[in-house]
């Protein structure tokens, strides 16, 4: 909860430091708008360079230091310091405080990272220390040296020589350094004694932290190439900065010497060092231009060049380290936070509307007008000049909307380029601030939730998308510009191949047709054609990018060799058999557990429970989760049980009770007595007439599989069905061939029905799956089987029978129910025409039955009608075989 409110505190801090120097940003980026951008976005990635070199710093200190660390880690924690150091000044402490709590969490020594980034700022120091020797050698051969000029040197010398001491006290001295931490340690133990907290430091602290940071000084002296290495970083990483200042001159046309440039630098970073405020705010910019003025450059052009450099240096890593925030241990969220929820859904609903707006404005005249100023300051700020292309750009913005909402990595990579592109055009064009604020407000809210977009796309689908835009695009200008060179006279411009060039080029990026007019039909029929042949092949290609993976391979024999392992050891309820009919995929836990799933649409079905250790469950089913939220799929559990409804709860999901599954318990059942005189009536008459059963062990025979194969076929053509899967077995020969088989014969010796019987592995308990008999079948005689049956299972030892799954049964009779199971309730009461639940549920009620509930687990009540086709796709066996999934 602190850390929390300490989040939203450097929001809050960060928001302030935007608005009190909006001027200041304003006028950075006018100064920006006026030099050539080519140079100006070569400094900006020269800026992002020497970050991530600064960052490579960091992490060959920490190496030196011994402290395991890489650089896509370290660099959100780099940034998110930058930004901690303006919006909380403690001249480094704070930056610093970061990178050891997030050490911490990674389980790395805090004492030994804090000696690194020591390390860090000695190596970056005298790196810097050369590179101002030079500068200050040039400015006292000229005689521009001035007094506070050489105190600003001698202070940061102090301050290099105290940072290097520091490092050698616990080499030379390590009991005054051990003595120092005893004497820290006492101070703030009595400080605590105030707030009843005696202890805040514990008993070893002192000597603990003492000879870590003695370790790491040891190991900076024992490895001096690693030392070496650090410094030569922290060398490049200073004139990678200093080229970016370079790229800065040229940009604005103003010829400079080596030593003027060097000179220049050197002084701004020293009084950014040493200033007297945060990150030399207002001291940097004015120090370098006067340094360049005083060595001839142009008071103008000094002062623009300053403040660009300075505006890069500390706006573009300041907006950066902001975004960072959320990508440190400390700050990370909760996988369920709402928050995160609410505001990905915002962003696409914000990008939805956009496009909403751009296909209502072309096809309703009296709102166009109406709806040109809400279009000014929409989110993403597009103008459109023709009606076709507000339509065709619309729908391309709801179907990146959509695929934001369901978090598609790509769709969020589009929208961004949209939002840059739209940016740069309206600061290039007016320059417009408000609607380019507006876009990169959008832009800079996405970046921050880039983390919540995970799913990924169909690889294959990506590359073919990939190949088809650029297809498209190549095919689309090449059409354009073909069509305008020899068609220039349906239109008022004559267009060479330049100018056509440019013309297509301007229809395709922006979506509108400055200065064409078409005089003929068939000029303005080809002008509308460009977007109609671009948006056709342009929207193919993102729906084939934003595509869910599919699941194109089915499972392979070692895994399923390795699931059968599994559900042997740990399946326990009449499900565990099915999960391993070759319908079903596997994700195998980190734990040992499996999931059995089949994929139907962009749902991941699983059946039943996770199947493993019992206390593999919880982690069993976030992993799963993770990989669905991955691959753009909608985890949901059929038939669970009550046991671990909290778990799925505990990740979000929501549960609805869907029937009772019946168990038989012996003590329960008797076929004596008043309560089962028809029951035992039945059976006596099938009995005295000569019917009887027997059941066989696998492997069955070849021609018994024939007869239960003629059987099988002529109960499905009398129900008029297909075999259902899923949570269902179909007659496979090889899964019938190794079942146990019930068979009962009819007087004359023929086979009549029959029940293959599910083990349940764990439990003294069975099942039946396929329950089938001929046209003519005797009446009543189901009723016979399942006695047989249950004088067989009390015969073999087993304790209790499963008759499985009652659909719909015992839900919604209260008025309490949800209103959702009170609708299963009706259906379950009035629906019988496809499948009679009231009549099935009788037929297993009859043997007096225990019910115990079973739930289907599903992501929200929005995905609920997606689950539900999924789950009569694959009780059909939709297309899971082939192993393609549709979309």
């Amino acid at each position: 909860m602190k850390l929390r409110w300490l989040f939203w505190l450097l929001i809050i801090a960060f928001l302030w430091v935007v608005i009190s120097r909006f001027t200041e940003l304003r006028k950075l980026v006018e100064i920006l708008i006026q030099g050539q951008w080519q140079w100006v976005l070569v400094a900006a990635v020269l800026q992002v360079i020497f970050y991530i070199t600064y960052t490579g710093l960091y992490q060959s200190a920490f190496y030196t230091v011994e402290v395991e660390s890489r650089i896509m880690d370290l660099l959100p924690v780099m940034f998110a310091s930058i930004f901690v150091n303006v919006a909380a000044p403690s001249a480094g402490a704070s930056g610093a405080a970061l990178f050891i709590d997030d050490a911490a969490r990674r389980g790395r020594s805090a004492v030994r990272t804090a000696a690194g980034i020591l390390l860090v700022l000695t190596a970056y120091f005298s790196a810097f220390t050369l590179i101002l020797v030079a500068g200050l050698a040039y400015l006292f051969l000229l005689h521009n040296l001035e007094i506070y000029e050489i105190v600003a040197a001698l202070c940061l010398l102090a301050v290099l020589g105290g940072l290097a001491f520091v490092l050698l006290l616990g080499l030379w001295r390590p009991d005054t350094l051990r003595s120092l931490l005893t004497w820290l340690q006492r101070r703030i133990n009595t400080l605590g004694s105030h707030i009843k907290r005696p202890d805040l430091l514990g008993t070893d602290w002192a000597e603990r932290n003492a000879n870590e940071f003695t370790e790491a000084s040891l190991a900076i002296a024992t490895h001096p190439q690693r030392l070496a290495r650090s410094l030569l970083i922290a060398f490049g990483a200073q004139i990678i900065d200093l080229l970016s200042l370079y790229t800065l001159f040229l940009a604005f046309h103003q010829p400079v010497g080596f030593g003027v440039l060097v000179a220049g630098f050197a002084m701004g970073l020293l009084f950014w060092t040493v200033s007297i405020t945060p990150q030399g705010i207002g001291v940097v910019e004015g120090v370098m231009t006067l340094v360049y003025t005083s060595l001839g450059v142009p008071p103008e052009n000094a002062a623009v060049i300053a403040i660009a450099f300075r505006g890069l240096t500390f706006w573009l890593p300041l907006g950066i380290g902001f975004l960072s925030l959320r990508r440190l241990r400390a700050f990370s969220r909760p996988r369920r936070f709402s928050g995160e929820i609410w505001s990905v859904h915002l962003v696409a609903i914000f990008t939805g509307l956009m496009g909403v707006i751009n296909v209502i404005s072309a096809v309703t005249p009296r709102l166009h007008t109406r709806l040109v100023r809400l279009t000014e300051y929409s989110p993403l700020g597009i103008q459109h000049g023709g009606r076709l292309a507000a339509v065709l750009s619309g729908f391309a913005l709801l179907l990146l909307a959509s695929n934001l909402w369901r978090r598609k990595r790509v769709a969020w990579l589009l929208t961004v380029l949209v939002l840059m592109i739209s940016a740069l055009s309206h600061l290039l064009k007016g320059p417009d601030f408000e609607e380019a604020f507006l876009a990169i407000a959008l832009f800079t809210w996405l970046l921050y939730l880039r983390p919540n977009f995970h799913a990924r796309s169909d690889p294959p689908s990506i590359r073919q998308g990939l190949r088809i835009l650029v297809f498209s695009l190549g095919f689309t200008i090449a059409y354009g510009v073909i069509g305008f060179y020899l068609m220039d006279h349906q239109f008022r411009v004559n267009f060479g191949l330049s100018e056509a060039l440019r013309q297509t080029i301007i229809m395709l990026t922006q979506f509108y047709d400055p200065g064409l007019q078409p005089i003929t039909g068939l000029g303005r029929y080809f002008a509308d054609s460009i977007y109609i042949v671009g948006t056709i092949t342009l929207g193919y290609s993102l729906l084939m990018l934003v595509r869910p993976v599919l699941a194109r391979h089915g499972t392979s024999q070692e895994d399923r060799a390795r699931a059968q392992q599994i559900v042997q050891a740990y399946g326990r309820t009449s499900l565990a058999r099915l999960t391993l009919m070759e319908d079903k995929r596997y994700y195998f836990s980190s734990g040992g557990s499996l999931i059995a799933y089949v994929l139907a649409g962009r749902v991941a079905l699983a059946l039943g429970d996770p199947i493993g250790p019992p206390d593999d469950l919880p982690r069993t089913i976030a992993e799963f989760r993770s990989l669905c939220a991955g691959n753009d799929w909608t985890p949901a559990f059929y038939q669970v049980l009550p046991d671990y409804l909290n778990f799925y709860n505990r990740e979000g999901f929501n549960a609805l009770c869907i029937g009772h599954e019946g168990i038989v318990d012996w003590d329960n059942f008797s076929l004596q007595g008043k309560t089962n005189k028809g029951l035992r009536s039945g059976y006596n008459r099938i009995k005295r007439i000569g019917y009887h059963s027997q059941v066989f062990e696998p492997p069955l025979s070849d021609d018994l599989l024939a007869n239960l194969r003629l059987i099988s076929d002529e109960w499905l053509t009398t129900m008029n069905g297909t075999e259902k899967k899923f949570s269902l077995g179909w007659f496979d020969e090889e899964y019938v061939r190794g079942s146990q088989v019930i068979v009962i014969y009819n007087p004359h010796g023929d086979i009549e029905a029959f029940a293959n019987i599910l083990p349940e592995y764990q439990k003294h308990e069975i099942a039946i799956d396929l329950m089938r008999h001929t046209r003519d079948a005797e009446h009543g005689l189901m009723d016979f089987l399942f006695v047989e049956l249950f004088l067989w299972a009390q015969e073999k030892g087993y304790e209790t029978f499963s008759l499985g799954l009652s659909a719909l049964s015992g839900i919604g009779e209260g008025p309490q129910d949800p209103a959702i199971e009170r609708a299963l309730h009706y259906i379950y009461e009035h629906v019988n025409q496809f499948y009679n639940f009231k009549g099935v549920h009788e037929f297993k009620e009859k043997f007096h039955p225990s019910w115990s509930p079973r739930y289907l687990i599903f992501p929200g009540l929005p995905g609920l009608p997606l689950v539900t086709i999924a789950m009569i796709r694959a009780d059909s066996g939709d297309d899971l075989l082939g192993g393609y999934l549709r979309i």
